[in-house]
């Protein structure tokens, strides 16, 4: 196995896996998590201080981070605000987002789940079962600083409705004016928010979470961010605090290809992830040196095509690899263990390859499956695990908003034929009052 890494020039000479350091081999496979450890102290003192002053500690961080100096009145839109929204974006845009909202909702109805009872015995002498009832309130974020993302509005809101949800809050950082960008309030309005917050960062996550005399507490917060973001997420639902999606934090795309890839498709898979921002991630892994050479020659070439050359760059030369292996086989373990967000399969045959993923937040297959479509219009979810999180988290969906309750209805008849084995067993554990409450109702 060989490792191509870009430096500023975007080629250096193939190196071995095995001579890359453990500690550079552990960054690759976990990567935003150091990171976060780094920041998590600052995040903690900004959670503490938005639960103790609410609004204020909001309004202050917002200044410090954003520059921006907002009043109480100014943190939650009017009705007013969000209409004249419509007025400062064209029809197109709005035509766009109710498109997207329809691909969305039509995807997604598919994964609301049904309650469900079944009788035990013949007698129907008792009923287990499950319901699947809604959170009151959701947190939706969508993330600003070097773009606005109305996409992730509709990513947010639509799953929250369709599972069933009272109230949908999308908090939002205010652009270097002071307002919320005009096209992410039409996209939260269009897509189901009762409530847009004029506020980011890690403050905004943990005014979600507890609550502040503008900002409703919510039950569940979904959305990508930055990494303070991430943290504040994670922290508060480490607390027990508030439910969480998924981390969500810098994108990142892993590619799996062989020699029928089309090297310009891969370099501007590679240069769309990169142009997120300076920490996201783009990796291809492929067993052909020919297609790896192709690719990481062009991508110089195709840079300068793009607009935000400065951050795709500062991306690749950090986050951007080129990764030779033996055989496709490789490449599948590898992509296991990287556990990408973002996972496409560009290979002769790439069916057979999707069974073997278990690590992913979402696979593209085929060279006509490129991330970016299912970023905005293909209908699944962009709102994804990062960092390595695919591992043990799944994307945004309807099941993000909802809880899975059990139940079970039993019979004086049912009850009697569990007492002989529940007496051995709250016996064995020492929990006398379990057996009593079940043989007094047996008198």
């Amino acid at each position: 196995v060989y490792i191509i890494k870009g430096k500023e020039d975007f080629l250096r000479a193939p190196l071995r896996l095995k001579d890359i350091s453990e500690k550079e081999y552990k960054r690759i496979i976990q990567r935003s998590t150091f990171q976060i450890d780094k920041i998590m102290e600052k995040v903690i003192s900004i959670v503490d201080e938005v639960r103790k002053n609410g609004d204020e500690a909001v309004l202050k961080f917002t200044r410090e981070f954003d520059k921006v100096n907002l009043s109480k009145q100014q943190l939650i839109l009017s009705k007013n605000k969000i209409r004249k929204a419509y007025s400062k974006v064209p029809s197109s845009f709005i035509d766009s987002v109710s498109k997207m909202r329809e691909r969305i909702e039509d995807f997604h109805k598919s994964q609301i789940p049904k309650n469900w009872s079944v009788k035990k015995d013949v007698s129907g002498a008792y009923r287990l079962g499950e319901i699947f009832p809604p959170v009151q309130k959701a947190g939706v974020y969508v993330p600003g600083g070097k773009a606005c993302y109305p996409s992730t509005a509709v990513m947010g809101c639509v799953p929250a409705r369709l599972a069933g949800v009272l109230t949908v809050v999308v908090c939002t950082p205010p652009s270097p004016s002071g307002d919320v960008p005009p096209e992410v309030i039409v996209a939260s309005d269009i897509a189901g928010a009762d409530v847009i917050v004029n506020a980011g960062g890690a403050q905004a996550i943990a005014a979600l979470a507890f609550g502040t005399e503008s900002i409703p507490k919510v039950d569940v917060i979904a959305g990508p961010g930055n990494i303070y973001v991430n943290a504040a997420k994670s922290y508060l639902f480490s607390l027990g605090r508030v439910g969480i999606d998924c981390p969500a934090g810098p994108s990142e795309v892993l590619i799996i290809a062989d020699d029928s890839a089309s090297p310009p498709f891969i370099i501007w898979d590679m240069l769309a992830q990169a142009e997120h921002d300076e920490m996201a991630w783009a990796v291809l892994v492929t067993p052909s040196q020919k297609l790896a050479d192709k690719v990481w020659k062009g991508i110089e070439g195709q840079l300068e095509f793009t607009e935000r050359k400065s951050i795709i760059q500062a991306s690749l030369e950090s986050n951007g690899y080129i990764i030779l292996v033996d055989n496709l086989d490789e490449a599948v373990n590898f992509a296991n263990e990287f556990a990408p967000e973002h996972l496409e399969i560009l290979t002769e045959n790439p069916d057979p390859l999707l069974s073997l993923i278990k690590n992913a937040g979402s696979v593209f297959l085929g060279e006509n499956s490129p991330v970016a479509a299912g970023d905005y219009f293909s209908g699944t979810n962009h709102i994804l695990p990062t960092g390595g999180t695919a591992r043990f988290f799944s994307g945004c969906s309807v099941h993000t908003f909802l809880k899975r309750i059990t139940y079970q209805n039993l019979t004086r008849q049912a009850l009697a034929k569990m007492e002989e084995p529940v007496s051995h067993l709250s016996r064995q554990e020492g929990f006398q009052a379990h057996l009593k409450s079940i043989q007094i109702r047996l008198k």
